[in-house]
């Protein structure tokens, strides 16, 4: 039937997308063990704003998968991706801040940018088909 999983006829990228919200899980995960060391002020504050941009990204990519192709699809990557931007600046202010270690920003600053690499990739995909300028 189309629209169904796994259908001919199915508008969501079934290789590609269970991977990509997995990946978002995952690093929202690794992000929130990290902010829980934080000191109390900057998790009330920095750790917070972190956590809510991992998540809303996170929200985006899930969201994009049980659209439709179309705008809406192309809209929600585009608030995952603003949201994946927020994310780097906060953490890059965690690791100024000494709430992260260098090493600790390099790992999930990887993550992340590979997050951004692969919705990236879906939003060329989505703005190649026709109708999606």
């Amino acid at each position: 039937m189309p629209g169904q999983p796994g259908s001919m006829h199915d508008d969501r990228p079934t290789a590609t997308l269970p991977a990509l919200v997995e990946h978002g899980y995952e690093v929202w995960l690794w992000i929130d063990a990290r902010v829980a060391g934080f000191p109390v002020q900057a998790r009330r504050m920095l750790g917070h704003r972190i956590v809510d941009a991992a998540l809303d990204a996170l929200t985006a990519t899930t969201e994009a998968a049980y659209l439709p192709r179309g705008l809406a699809r192309v809209a929600r990557l585009d608030c995952a991706n603003r949201s994946l931007t927020v994310l780097r600046i906060l953490l890059r202010g965690a690791r100024d801040r000494k709430h992260l270690s260098v090493e600790q920003h390099e790992h999930v600053m990887n993550l992340v940018d590979d997050w951004g690499r692969q919705i990236g990739g879906w939003l060329r995909a989505e703005r190649g088909r026709p109708g999606h300028g």
